[in-house]
């Protein structure tokens, strides 16, 4: 990376050298000098933390104006139901994005709702809206509700897909040598999470034990397992919004798959909420089954090289 790139990179997102250094934590005093041509041969570390500060800002811009796409295109077709796979298809082709995921940025909590000024696919700003909205995006969305605000997920990749299979083969498997009593569910059930029209989330994973919270469309309250398979679009809400929001609804234990860093992080109800980490080839027990069921990511046929 050099200077001149970064500043390229600096003028095309309209930061002032102020803004800049404020979001890289560095001296206004060292950023001018670095921009300007002062500082002639600038340390490495320093040039990564300007890197970083622009990457993030570039994550931003680029969720936004999904986000203000998505949003047109919603207005568009009012009352009819929205194919979310098939606009982010189109969006990808448009904006040349492969398969590469698309970009999102951590969100900002604002009294406790998500702001839709930082890059958190919030459509409707500080509006909260109901269940009901969901329906214009049909049942194979990629949509949630979370504190009345519309979050937008991107399509599963393959491992991803894979790993919530295998997993729900071996969970089923278990259920059903043991003559349990609950189900699982890994095909995309709502779950209306604080039993209002606010918050209404898809776990990848979910076993439920007292049926009675069951109806034809949806859980209600919370289910007694949740498993989230992350990935880049949806690491910080799986490890921050949405552990809160599912510990504090009352869900017994908590599972973040996260296949880039190789791990799984467990939560289990409690005073205090005990957390657990451990690496794909560690038995990972687990607590509403008093460690009966362990679990190997690595022994459940995913090649995960």
């Amino acid at each position: 990376m050099d200077v001149k790139e970064l500043k390229e990179r600096k003028k095309a997102l309209k930061l002032t050298t102020i803004e800049l250094a404020k979001k890289a934590g560095l001296p206004y005093g060292t950023v001018s000098k670095i921009m300007t041509g002062e500082t002639q041969n600038p340390t490495m570390a320093t040039l990564e933390l300007l890197d970083n500060a622009l990457s993030h800002e570039e994550m931003v811009a680029r969720v936004s104006a999904y986000k203000e796409e998505l949003l047109a295109y919603i207005q568009m077709h009012v009352g009819k139901k929205i194919d979310q796979i098939k606009f982010e298809k189109e969006y990808r082709a448009e904006h040349n994005l492969d398969d590469a995921p698309i970009p999102y940025a951590k969100p900002r909590k604002n009294g406790g709702n998500i702001s839709s000024s930082n890059g958190n696919l919030a459509l409707f700003g500080d509006k909260r809206v109901t269940e009901e909205i969901l329906a214009q995006f049909g049942e194979d969305r990629n949509v949630e509700l979370i504190d009345g605000h519309i979050i937008v997920n991107e399509a599963p990749g393959m491992d991803h897909q894979m790993v919530v299979q295998n997993l729900g083969y071996v969970i089923h498997d278990f259920i059903r040598a043991n003559k349990g009593k609950c189900v699982l569910y890994n095909v995309g059930v709502n779950v209306r999470l604080d039993e209002d029209d606010y918050t209404v989330v898809i776990p990848d994973i979910v076993v439920l034990c007292d049926k009675s919270r069951m109806n034809r469309k949806c859980i209600i309250g919370a289910p007694d397992w949740v498993i989230e398979v992350t990935s880049p679009s949806t690491r910080d809400n799986d490890y921050d919004l949405k552990m809160h929001k599912y510990m504090h609804a009352g869900v017994r234990e908590y599972w973040v798959i996260d296949l880039e860093r190789e791990k799984i992080v467990t939560f289990t109800e409690g005073q205090p909420m005990e957390t657990h980490i451990y690496g794909f080839e560690d038995e990972v027990p687990v607590y509403i089954y008093d460690a009966r069921l362990k679990i190997r990511l690595v022994d459940i046929g995913i090649d995960f090289v």
